[in-house]
């Protein structure tokens, strides 16, 4: 998969999320994913994920994902390491 593809798949599952994805091997099936998005707010990190494994789920079940490595946050805990934005 490309990556453009990945973050077009999140970004409509979650709208008005930042993201961002990385090739982590330069293979396009082993991701890094990261998401800032108000709809984390109250939720458990475990929950976080789950919503961005979601949408995700049919590429890594036919394996065109082989991995996923997430990472979420709210817009504040995004902030709070100083970081201006995904993009």
């Amino acid at each position: 998969m490309e990556i453009e593809e990945v973050k077009q798949i999140v970004e409509k599952a979650m709208p008005g999320a930042q993201v961002k994805v990385k090739d982590l091997t330069g293979t396009r099936d082993h991701f890094q994913v990261e998401v800032v998005s108000e709809a984390f707010r109250g939720k458990m990190l475990i929950q976080q994920h789950l919503m961005v494994q979601e949408p995700l789920k049919e590429y890594v079940n036919d394996e065109r994902i082989h991995a996923l490595s997430i990472r979420t946050y709210t817009p504040e805990e995004w902030g709070k390491q100083n970081l201006v934005s995904l993009e």
